[in-house]
């Protein structure tokens, strides 16, 4: 072998020969295996992503209660003394029945009591109006009589001197046919002159008469229209005057009503129902915002009350599924019970205004209803009834998506929800 040979001479033939055609390399039978579980698994994985779904969620808190509601029966007079509770918890009463009796009365330094003072005054002025009634009438019928009688005399000489007119009428005739044949008589000289001036002497004096009797006929009949007026005015004064008595007498009649009902009051019940819960103790006073007692309508089923955050109201809708998980029973041990959404209340609910409920509101919140799909809870294979009152959280499902577009959300979000 020549020493100066820089490559061997295997190499330097190899090089010389020409390969015609594709070079193919036949893979191994592992790293085929590799390549086709690295497929398989990237396709599962992609499948998975675009099934599986993620689902955002949204807890809420609620109470149970009866369809028709529970009736808070408050004190009419907040401050007012709880003098006796009529019913008992749980006890099933109906529209009307006396459930608590409340009083109020106060009483001056010297223990007088206040009602009875004012009641004694009402009364006393209540008596004094009727008196003053009384003598009303009694001048109304007085001034009335008077004044009929002034007009039956005025009557009288108004025929009266409707009988002197008819008299004096027919004297004056009769000097007038006198009058008419002396006058002949004079002209034939069988009658002196001055009788017959006479004569005209005496028609000018029941001339006269007549116009006398005329005016006292106006005169009377003008005071008799003054006297039927003045009976009128009398009449409709007299009763003005009576109503405004009468009124009088019943606002003093009412306020002792008020006065006397002031004193006792008996809460009654606004509709049928059981007895819930009982607020009221004798001796306590009542307040504005605390209700005396509860009533729950008999034989109703129950229903769920959720309180719905505003965050999470738009995305809330009628027939939603949601899944309670109730206080009284723990989950882990007895799962959760699933309800349907029926409404959402359309107004924004201040803390106040949902106060008395089983559930602490701190915030504005939509109060929602939905119905249960199981009215008891399994317990060793016994059922057990739900009751109004108690409270649960509920899970309600706000989003879902699948796994793909959860991983690449901040890429949704800036694309306007396209990948």
């Amino acid at each position: 072998m020549d020493s100066q040979t820089l490559f061997r001479p295997q190499a330097v033939i190899s090089q010389q020969q020409k390969i015609e055609g594709t070079v193919l390399v036949k893979p191994t039978l592992s790293t085929l295996g590799i390549t086709v579980v690295l497929i398989l698994w990237l396709a599962a994985s992609l499948y998975w992503l675009l099934s599986s779904q993620y689902v955002d969620t949204q807890t809420v808190t609620g109470w149970l209660e009866p369809q028709r509601g529970i009736t808070h029966v408050y004190s009419p007079s907040p401050g007012a003394i709880v003098s006796e509770t009529l019913v008992t918890a749980n006890q099933l009463v109906s529209k009307g029945t006396p459930l608590i009796k409340l009083t109020r009365d106060t009483t001056f330094k010297d223990n007088q009591s206040i009602n009875a003072v004012l009641t004694g005054e009402l009364k006393g002025r209540i008596k004094r109006l009727q008196t003053q009634n009384l003598l009303s009438q009694q001048g109304f019928e007085h001034k009335r009589q008077q004044l009929q009688t002034n007009r039956q005399r005025l009557l009288e000489d108004k025929q009266n001197i409707a009988s002197m007119q008819t008299l004096l009428n027919q004297k004056m005739q009769l000097l007038d046919s006198q009058k008419q044949a002396l006058t002949r008589l004079t002209k034939d000289g069988f009658y002196s002159k001055h009788q017959l001036q006479n004569l005209d002497a005496q028609r000018l004096d029941e001339s006269y008469q007549h116009q006398l009797l005329n005016r006292e006929w106006l005169a009377i009949l003008r005071a008799i229209d003054d006297i039927r007026y003045e009976l009128d005015t009398l009449t409709t004064s007299h009763q003005l005057q009576q109503l405004v008595i009468e009124n009088n007498i019943s606002e003093l009649q009412q306020s002792l009503h008020q006065q006397h009902s002031g004193q006792d009051i008996v809460v009654t019940a606004p509709n049928d129902g059981r007895v819930g819960q009982l607020h009221a103790k004798p001796g306590q006073a009542t307040q504005a915002n605390l209700p005396l007692l509860t009533l729950m309508p008999e034989h109703d089923d129950v229903i769920a009350r959720l309180l719905i955050p505003i965050s999470a109201a738009g995305q809330i809708s009628s027939g939603q599924l949601i899944s309670l998980r109730y206080d009284a029973f723990p989950y882990t041990q007895f799962g959760t019970y699933d309800a349907i959404i029926e409404k959402v209340s359309p107004h924004l609910l201040l803390p106040q205004e949902v106060a008395q409920t089983p559930v602490a509101v701190q915030q504005p919140v939509y109060l929602a209803s939905a119905s249960l799909t199981s009215l008891s809870i399994d317990h060793l294979d016994e059922p057990i009834d739900l009751r109004a009152g108690m409270t649960f959280a509920a899970d309600i499902n706000i989003r879902e998506r699948n796994l793909m577009q959860w991983l690449f959300e901040p890429l949704y979000q800036f694309n306007g929800g396209r990948l």
